[in-house]
């Protein structure tokens, strides 16, 4: 069976729950790197880490789990990181740093950093990771297939700019209808991209591949904290797509059937853990200055 390889392009951030004095490694690429790893892909990650001891803590996490962060850069400056807390397992976003690295340093992309992502079977940006539709177009026709997520604040002109250089668009549609929905992953599939998926929360998922739509149901469990639920989906997503693209490259829809089924089986382990990934450390919120370059 192929090795399925996957890299995240974007944010690393922590993300600091101060009522819990626990704080949790995090952001959508490195999420997707992380999960991808623990279902036994070679994953990486590139990202920007600041020198202050959280970009420690965000790398060495990575590493630690088997992720390459060969190609990250490391820049003077503060990690990104958000305030969050907990309702009813749902999570809000309190505040976070608008200036870290990562919007500070965004990646150019070298022709050595082309080179070393053309070897992995997808990379993964997001509307957050800093790399406009110009950067997406260079790497997608250097041969980079591209899984792009645009979050839930996304324009009919985001969809007609980025979706014809990406194979995979993802959308999260929870303030959306279905018909809604549908009308979104159209534009994008019309567009260029070949499949767009719309996550809905606690409703039914929605994908398209220009013949027709597919609709997965979630696994309910109780939440834990909903935190990082769609990066995993992204994750599962496509590792059971790519897998089985691989091992029978005509079966067509069954390929997106499977794979959003072992998507939502994968995102209900994940909303189970703290945080994105459930790997968490202890921190006192009054010295954050101490291990965040908050001054700069």
């Amino acid at each position: 069976m192929k090795k399925i390889k996957i890299i995240g392009i974007g944010i690393a951030t922590m993300d600091i729950y101060c009522h819990m004095n626990r704080m949790y490694p995090g952001g959508n690429e490195y999420n997707i790197a992380y999960n991808a790893k623990l279902q036994g892909a070679d994953s990486g990650f590139m990202g920007v880490f600041a020198d202050d001891r959280v970009g420690q803590i965000l790398e060495e996490t990575l590493k630690e789990a088997g992720v390459d962060t060969s190609y990250s850069h490391h820049e003077h400056g503060s990690s990104g990181y958000a305030l969050v807390d907990l309702k009813d397992g749902d999570r809000v976003f309190i505040d976070w740093n608008r200036k870290g690295v990562t919007d500070l340093y965004p990646f150019v992309f070298t022709e050595d950093e082309i080179q070393y992502i053309k070897k992995f079977d997808v990379a993964c940006i997001s509307w957050g990771a800093r790399v406009n539709r110009e950067k997406i177009k260079k790497l997608a026709l250097a041969g980079v297939r591209i899984c792009y997520d645009f979050y839930d604040n996304f324009l009919e002109e985001d969809i007609k700019e980025i979706s014809p250089y990406i194979s995979f668009g993802f959308f999260s549609c929870s303030h959306l209808t279905e018909s809604e929905t549908e009308e979104v992953l159209r534009k994008c599939v019309a567009s260029g991209s070949a499949i767009a998926v719309g996550t809905r929360g606690s409703k039914p998922a929605v994908a398209f591949d220009g013949k027709r739509f597919y609709k997965q149901d979630i696994c309910p469990v109780k939440p834990v904290d909903t935190m990082g639920a769609g990066d995993a989906y992204i994750s599962a997503f496509l590792m059971n797509y790519l897998a089985a693209e691989a091992d029978e490259p005509d079966v067509g829809g069954d390929k997106i059937t499977i794979s959003l089924q072992k998507a939502a089986q994968f995102a209900a382990t994940v909303i189970v853990k703290d945080g994105a990934l459930g790997v968490g450390y202890d921190v006192d919120p009054s010295r954050l200055p101490e291990i965040i370059n908050l001054q700069l």
